[in-house]
């Protein structure tokens, strides 16, 4: 473990965990507490490395993140998570002169483990002041800079409550602010209806609305248009049925996962994942796959 306190601006406290594990544990890899006062401070997470993701949580102050080619001003209460590499860039906006902080470092699992919510709430939310998320935040600060973690299975612990604490947050957030029943609807025709061959027009008709109204609310609930949404659930479909043991053919993978043949099919997996499908099954890394995938949109 190494435990760092430096001046960023008038205050920074930082720790951050090096365990090495055979096993895919999530784990706690950084926790920092920082007042951010320069303009000079910038993350863009197109280049930068690493194998994590980034919960920021705003306490006083103002910051901003760009993702999707849009900008989020980020208040107090205002959280966002963050895939590192990924397409976003946090900083400093010109008319803020501070920006209050707490982040945590969680190795990409956490991710996977949070995937169905984010689909719903985004990458942005609110963590209200005195939640019982907020109180567990500044608790999990409070043992990181006290030495509390000291092997991998506490540091991994105070990952997964976390986690757990993060995905029960944004199922009440989903609970309480519903999708529109034609985006529901929309969503339900598109996952089951993968291997056919299905368009925009069919399904604004079993929506229930036009093609622009529904083009428009999908893609500012969720965040992707539905085509996208399409194309990105028959590659995980397409990932899933590569590792099946029965060894399908690409005929039949690409067949059963709505893609015309295999030909187009390996095309589409390679301009998405960067590889071809022959070498992700030999690699194997669902997991890896997805996060390429989605990261992509």
């Amino acid at each position: 473990m190494n435990h760092s306190e430096e001046s960023r601006g008038p205050k920074q406290t930082s720790v951050s965990f090096h365990f090495i594990t055979p096993m895919p544990y999530i784990l706690l890899k950084g926790v920092g507490y920082e007042l951010i006062t320069s303009h000079d401070y910038i993350w863009d997470g197109r280049n930068r490395t690493g194998d994590h993701c980034v919960l920021q949580f705003t306490l006083n102050g103002c910051g901003e993140i760009e993702t999707g080619g849009k900008r989020y001003s980020l208040k107090p209460g205002d959280a966002f998570l963050a895939d590192i590499p990924g397409d976003h860039i946090y900083r400093l906006p010109s008319d803020s002169t501070k920006w209050e902080v707490l982040y945590f470092e969680l190795s990409h699992l956490a991710l996977h483990l949070l995937h169905e919510w984010i689909d719903i709430n985004g990458y942005i939310f609110r963590i209200e002041q005195g939640s019982q998320l907020e109180r567990l935040l500044w608790g999990t600060y409070r043992e990181a800079i006290e030495d509390s973690y000291y092997d991998m299975y506490q540091c991994s612990r105070a990952a997964y409550s976390l986690a757990m604490a993060l995905a029960s947050h944004l199922v009440a957030l989903a609970s309480s602010i519903p999708l529109p029943r034609f985006v529901e609807r929309c969503k339900a025709f598109i996952e089951g209806n993968l291997h056919q061959s299905i368009g925009l027009q069919d399904m604004a008709e079993f929506s229930g609305c036009s093609k622009y109204h529904l083009t428009r609310e999908f893609e500012s609930r969720l965040g992707i248009s539905p085509g996208r949404y399409l194309t990105r659930m028959r590659l995980e479909r397409a990932a899933t049925l590569l590792l099946e043991p029965v060894n399908l053919t690409l005929e039949q993978v690409a067949e059963q996962s709505g893609f015309s043949n295999a030909n187009y099919f390996g095309k589409v997996f390679r301009k998405y994942t960067g590889m071809a499908p022959g070498e992700f099954r030999k690699e194997g890394d669902l997991y890896q796959i997805r996060r390429v995938i989605r990261s992509g949109q």
